[in-house]
């Protein structure tokens, strides 16, 4: 998993932990050592190792043979097979406060680590905060997060073009504000923009799908439907 947010926040932690609430940052973070995940690229450091119960999760992941890495620039010399990337001790800051190439490099780092698996991968990449920038009801935000998502989708493309084995599925849990673009001018790079509200709405997401099984994704279909597509690709019962 690869996200801008903390490792531990509500669409990476679904995929790893048990909890019945998403703010048990705490109780989430230690459910990644109850999984063999290979490898998690985020924030939220301090949920693993400045805990209330004192255990030191980053101490426990090295046990486990991750590489724990803290800071981007030292991601590319994590040559284990397993990686524990903890980049912030919360979330990662937004591009427009110097996040950097952050998402897309670690992507980049994921595709080609998981490649080597014979048995193929399944790796989720958030945009964490683009749904942020909806909250805020603040354009700049939401383009330069939507800029920043937009170019690490490109390289994925790439990986699954060269591939040729690889399924790239696009989509989002929900809209956000109730954004609506009401201008802009395309040679000066600008975009206008309203919103509705400042909460997530029932506006329908797009899903966009490439590669092999691509036509399963499309049309309308409830969210919940992409686990049942995913084990249907899989191969799963």
């Amino acid at each position: 998993m690869v996200a801008t947010c903390a490792i531990t926040h509500a669409t990476p932690a679904s995929f790893v932990a048990h909890q019945p609430d998403r703010n048990m940052y705490e109780e989430i973070a230690a459910d990644f050592l109850n999984t063999d995940i290979d490898l998690f690229i985020g924030g939220g450091r301090d949920h693993f190792n400045k805990r209330k119960d004192g255990r030191d999760l980053l101490a426990e992941l090295k046990k486990k043979g991750y590489d724990t890495v803290s800071a981007i620039d030292s991601l590319r010399f994590a040559k284990g097979e397993k990686v524990a990337a903890l980049l912030a001790e919360e979330h990662l800051p937004p591009m427009e406060m110097g996040r950097g190439d952050m998402l897309k490099s670690s992507t980049v780092f994921a595709l080609d680590k998981l490649k080597k698996n014979k048995n193929g991968f399944f790796l989720v990449v958030e945009g964490s905060q683009i749904d942020w920038g909806g909250h805020d009801n603040n354009v700049p935000y939401i383009v330069s997060e939507m800029l920043d998502f937009d170019q690490t989708v490109g390289e994925v493309l790439k990986f699954a073009a060269a591939d040729g084995e690889t399924l790239v599925v696009i989509t989002a849990d929900h809209e956000t504000g109730g954004m609506a673009v009401s201008g802009g001018d395309l040679e000066q790079g600008v975009v206008s923009g309203k919103f509705t509200t400042e909460n997530h709405t029932a506006v329908m997401v797009p899903v966009f799908a490439y590669g092999p099984q691509a036509e399963l994704f499309g049309g309308i279909m409830e969210n919940t439907d992409f686990y049942f597509k995913f084990k249907q690709v899989l191969g799963l019962p």
